[in-house]
């Protein structure tokens, strides 16, 4: 990597991807208002019991995995405009639509639908940055900034969802907060140069083609098993940082409280970890322009893993707990950059594993955030909370641990098809040549 390629967070090409930042920023804190003022408005104004209130949720989690390989696998550069419209579309018809729809049934198919646009959003962005990445940014850096305006939009989005009710009650929010995916989606329509990214792209296909290096027209089921194993490493990191954060969020209020902290205890460490995450994701584009990715990804998993194992023995410890939740909240934020950079990286170039990849990754999100509270509730029942903690952090590191030799192997495989000369054309095709929109 030149040293020009290596300074990811210059002005220039920071400003030529503010579109695609202002919109995830928008995404991001409009579907987290929504959710915040989901479990309050069905308790509060449906009058809904728990369990009803946890299907409803999980609804829009079962509706955005079950949407995202169809998604991937219509993804091309050609129909992203198409793809973000449909999305931001069906959002803010959900969100509109919340008043109209007062009762269980109605506000789950709502929240489905929501589910679809929000995977047709996120996955549909993500292989965009790497298409629309400008030639001095690194894909670890183009990412990471990307990673922190969405932590900078979830973290906004709490205080914003709850003065708005407070102040014009549940269904003018809802009607308001429509307009939020409906501002990002023009932000992204109008605001991005279309022709000159497709032109890129077309660029960067003959490239391929001309060095016999073109993707071939295959099934979803051959480009998926022909996945590099990086990429299939990079969705186990995906996975992990949900499952771990999910099971955290289910099952230390049990271990702790037992043990005498009170809950303004556990609500001041869960804070701590939202920061720690928020602020490691919005440096990350500033450290991964100087870092390889793959030189931290490993440590980065054990800073996660090892706080929760020692997590049983300092149950009753509010001052131990603190470092130990700053620590997952920064191994979460930072390896939401790395393993999304690599995975990217070792399909680049490849429009339809590009697409695919963005899919895979956001259903590790999506599987993690669903699978962790379910069998880390199975092992807890059979083994107790503390031992859970003690165990499941570490059979995943050790998971990632058997798939981290292959994927070096394979990018070190890949490297010598394209030469300094190729990258620097493709970079320079692809979107070296932008300028900053007036």
């Amino acid at each position: 990597m030149s040293r020009q390629e290596g300074r990811g967070a210059s002005p220039g090409p920071f400003r030529q991807m503010a579109p695609v930042y202002t919109a995830v920023f928008l995404f991001a804190s409009g579907e987290q208002a929504l959710h915040v003022l989901i479990s309050p408005y069905m308790t509060a104004g449906l009058g809904m019991q728990p369990a009803a209130i946890g299907t409803v949720v999980a609804v829009f989690g079962l509706a955005a995995l079950a949407s995202r390989f169809p998604v991937g696998a219509w993804y091309r550069i050609e129909r992203a405009r198409g793809l973000l419209i449909a999305g931001g579309g069906l959002c803010s018809l959900a969100f509109v639509l919340v008043p109209l729809f007062p009762n269980p049934f109605g506000f789950a198919s709502l929240m489905a639908i929501d589910g679809v646009g929000w995977s047709i959003q996120t996955t549909t962005l993500l292989a965009l940055l790497v298409a629309s990445r400008p030639s001095g940014m690194t894909t670890a850096s183009a990412m990471g900034w990307f990673a922190g305006f969405t932590g900078l939009g979830n973290a906004t989005a709490g205080w914003f969802a709850g003065a708005l009710a407070d102040t014009i009650g549940f269904h003018a929010s809802f009607v308001a907060l429509a307009l939020i995916p409906a501002v990002a989606t023009a932000v992204l329509v109008t605001a991005m140069p279309w022709p000159h990214i497709m032109g890129a792209a077309a660029s960067a296909r003959q490239q391929a083609a001309e060095r016999g290096t073109a993707p071939h027209a295959t099934g979803l089921l051959q480009t998926v098993r022909g996945m590099p194993a990086v990429v299939w490493a990079s969705v186990l990191v995906m996975f992990y940082i949900n499952f771990v954060n999910n099971v955290l969020i289910a099952f230390h209020p049990i271990l702790v409280l037992a043990a005498g902290l009170t809950l303004s205890q556990i609500g001041i460490l869960s804070s701590c970890r939202s920061l720690a995450s928020s602020t490691s994701r919005l440096v990350s584009g500033a450290v991964f322009a100087r870092v390889r990715p793959e030189r931290l990804t490993t440590g980065l998993l054990l800073l996660g893993a090892i706080p929760l194992t020692i997590l049983p023995s300092v149950p009753g410890s509010f001052a131990w707990q603190v470092p130990f939740f700053l620590a997952v909240g920064v191994s979460r934020g930072f390896l939401r950059v790395t393993g999304s950079a690599l995975a990217l990286e070792a399909v680049e170039g490849d429009e339809t594993r590009q697409g695919h990849t963005a899919a895979l990754l956001h259903a590790g999100l999506d599987t993690g955030k669903i699978v962790g509270p379910f069998f880390g509730g199975l092992v807890a029942g059979a083994i107790g909370v503390g031992a859970m903690f003690r165990l499941l952090p570490l059979v995943l590191v050790a998971l990632y641990a058997l798939l981290r030799y292959q994927p070096w192997r394979a990018l070190g495989k890949r490297a010598p098809a394209v030469t300094e000369s190729d990258r620097a054309g493709t970079s320079n095709g692809r979107c070296g040549t932008w300028t900053s929109p007036s």
